[in-house]
């Protein structure tokens, strides 16, 4: 029960997050791993068959998991750069850079290269933000 506590607080907090978003990235496959929430609440209602309470309880705290993090968007917003609802703010993201070619925005993550992937017809509007906001970056 801990465990589902600390992960639903979790995906709210990036709902949280992805509430601030301007510029919302229109790629990605987001359905994988509510796919996998799903899949392991189907095996569990039928795992736990002899603790009728934990079976349910389990099961709908799986699917809302599921629910809330297919529901998870990542772009752009005025603090920052929001990554499947996890936060990354201007100070934190170093040098961003826009490739033009692969249709993203590269920055740092947590120390480490992260790219942010738009849909070709967004790059437009995404250099457009990052200038108005005086976001230092390299084409």
């Amino acid at each position: 029960y801990v465990l589902d506590v600390i992960i639903i607080g979790m995906l709210l907090y990036w709902h949280h997050n992805c509430k601030k978003i301007v510029i919302e990235t229109k790629v990605g496959a987001k359905w994988l791993i509510p796919a996998l929430f799903i899949v392991v609440a189907v095996i569990g209602f039928f795992r736990y068959q002899d603790d009728p309470v934990f079976r349910y309880i389990q099961t709908a705290a799986l699917l809302l998991d599921a629910f809330l993090y297919y529901t998870v968007r990542s772009g752009l917003c005025e603090e920052g750069i929001v990554m499947m609802g996890a936060l990354t703010k201007w100070n934190k993201a170093g040098s961003v850079s826009l490739n033009k070619k692969e249709s993203c925005l590269i920055f740092k993550l947590r120390g480490k290269t992260a790219a942010l992937y738009f849909d070709p017809d967004q790059m437009d509007d995404v250099r457009k933000f990052l200038a108005e906001r005086s976001v230092s970056h390299s084409k």
